[in-house]
């Protein structure tokens, strides 16, 4: 096997954005240069059977540009099919018509699933609810590992269970300040820097973003460290020191969030009567000086599913929950009222909840009691995807310590707004699940420890992802969760079948009630 890490590197792209029971939006398009818009494209959609259920025609005229002032040569388009059935997979085709050969060209498919109407029984044939989570993806020194160990478990895993529904990238799928070529002065010149870097972190995902509906969330690197309040001292970012420059940046950044990525500000899946998933960016709309979590009116639309829950409730956000101040970058805890309102929100239902959420260089499963009805919060981290390289590896790698060892900080109690609602409240000890003979935790994700070229110097968290399945025992009492690590640079090899799957970390599983 001359590759064994294939990436798949078409300059075009095919990604389920959006899915439902009866629906899926697809973004296709490329974010390469110097490509001419197809004057006859299509999207063609067939079903697991490979008949096609819909084709939609594409009019040169109704490509869109991603980043408009960047460049005249990317282009997108996104498409609503509906009218699709449950529970079923699909193809698409992404495909041009060559007048030269009087055919249609295939530029790009994609697998896609819809969901089912409820949970799967758990323990019954039926497939449960699977959801791939990861965050922060550097494509230096990569190679196509992430796209592999996600195909491979997407397309041929040992347990069918495993093969992921959806995916969640909570956040820094791309690192748009990373590098002495981001301190350019130019604004054009900043314009087609982030223009470039999505064209290259896209690549390096492609194999992810064409299996299963993705949804993303931002952090601060889709802007730039620390937004909205970069830190002065970090020599990357002294070009936003110019207001023109910072317009350029920050505009460019927000378009490709919003027509790259497809990112919701707030989203609501429901699996009535089982499950409820609400994706929050609680990033792209914070306020400068820690002022604000959110818009207003979208953090309440939060608090109002937090509030109405009749069901346990997952939250996908692109930091975690259960944190404690950090001196260099800001976490959901500096921004006090906020993060107690909804502390109080989750733990006012008396439903398990689970927080989903990247950012922190570490994988791990944690809970802690909620509130004061009883019911437990599970939070579930996945980063990094690829670690940062060189120098930069320096200020971003991290560890699992095992920490807070109490929730909520007492700074939420000090608060005007902590006391009030959470009035009642004590700080609970955190489960870290502790593993005695390795002095660390069963169910977190190992760091390595590497000088090799000085690629990754220091201690880094093994590269990874994580799943999350989800199925309801068949008498009511609850949802099971079963949550999984896998290693993307430590593979299983089977030469039998040639196939190289990510070795499994740990297994944990709940009930949740």
């Amino acid at each position: 096997m001359a590759n064994r890490y294939y990436q798949g590197l078409s300059e075009f792209h095919c990604y389920a954005t959006r899915v439902t029971t009866d629906s899926v939006r697809l973004w296709v398009g490329t974010l390469e240069r110097d490509m001419q818009k197809p004057r006859n494209a299509r999207v063609r959609l067939c079903n697991g059977s490979g008949h096609e259920v819909e084709s939609k025609r594409i009019r040169r005229d109704e490509w869109a540009r991603p980043f408009p002032a960047a460049s005249r040569d990317r282009f997108y388009k996104t498409l609503t099919f509906t009218g699709l059935r449950p529970a079923r997979n699909y193809r698409a085709y992404f495909e041009r018509w060559r007048a030269d050969v009087r055919d249609w060209e295939i530029l790009r498919s994609a697998s896609i699933r819809t969901l089912p109407k409820r949970l799967p029984v758990h323990q019954s044939r039926a497939k449960p609810l699977t959801i791939a989570l990861g965050s922060c993806y550097w494509p230096d020194q990569d190679g196509g590992r992430v796209g592999t160990a996600y195909r491979e478990l997407y397309e041929r895993p040992r347990d069918p269970h495993d093969s992921p529904d959806l995916t969640f990238l909570t956040g820094d799928q791309v690192y748009l300040d990373v590098g002495f070529d981001v301190r350019s002065g130019v604004p054009g010149e900043v314009r087609r820097r982030i223009a470039r870097d999505y064209a290259r972190h896209w690549q390096g995902l492609s194999d992810v973003l064409t299996r299963g509906a993705t949804y993303m969330l931002p952090d601060d690197h889709e802007w730039y460290n620390g937004y909205p309040d970069p830190d002065p001292r970090n020599p990357y970012l002294w070009a936003l020191q110019d207001a023109k420059v910072r317009k350029a940046w920050e505009q460019t950044a927000r378009q490709g969030i919003e027509n790259v990525q497809q990112c919701p500000v707030v989203e609501i899946v429901e699996f009535p009567g089982d499950l409820s998933f609400c994706l929050a960016d609680l990033r792209s709309f914070r306020k400068p000086e820690r002022a604000g979590l959110m818009n207003p009116k979208d953090l309440e639309r939060v608090l109002a599913w937090a509030n109405g829950l009749t069901t346990p409730g997952v939250l996908v956000s692109s930091q975690p929950l259960i944190v404690t101040g950090n001196p260099r970058e800001a976490t959901l805890l500096d921004y006090t009222g906020d993060y107690c309102r909804l502390l109080a929100a989750l733990g006012r239902t008396g439903h398990d909840i689970v927080v989903m959420s990247g950012d922190a260089h570490y994988g791990r499963v944690v809970s802690v009691k909620l509130g004061l009805q009883g019911a437990t919060l599970y939070e579930v981290i996945s980063s990094p995807l690829s670690n940062l390289t060189y120098v930069n590896a320096w200020f971003a790698a991290n560890r699992n310590r095992l920490t807070p060892k109490q929730f909520p900080a007492s700074r939420a109690f000090s608060h005007p707004q902590g006391k009030q609602a959470l009035s009642g409240w004590k700080p609970r000890a955190v489960n870290h699940y502790p593993d005695k003979k390795k002095g660390g935790s069963m169910y977190a994700i190992n760091s390595k420890t590497s000088w090799r070229q000085w690629v990754y110097p220091g201690t880094r968290t093994r590269e990874h992802f994580l799943t999350i399945a989800f199925s309801r025992h068949r008498d009511g009492s609850g949802i099971r969760m079963t949550v999984k690590g896998w290693l993307v640079r430590d593979a299983d090899k089977d030469p039998r079948r040639k196939r190289i799957l990510p070795q499994r970390a740990f297994e944990f599983s709940r009930t949740l009630t």
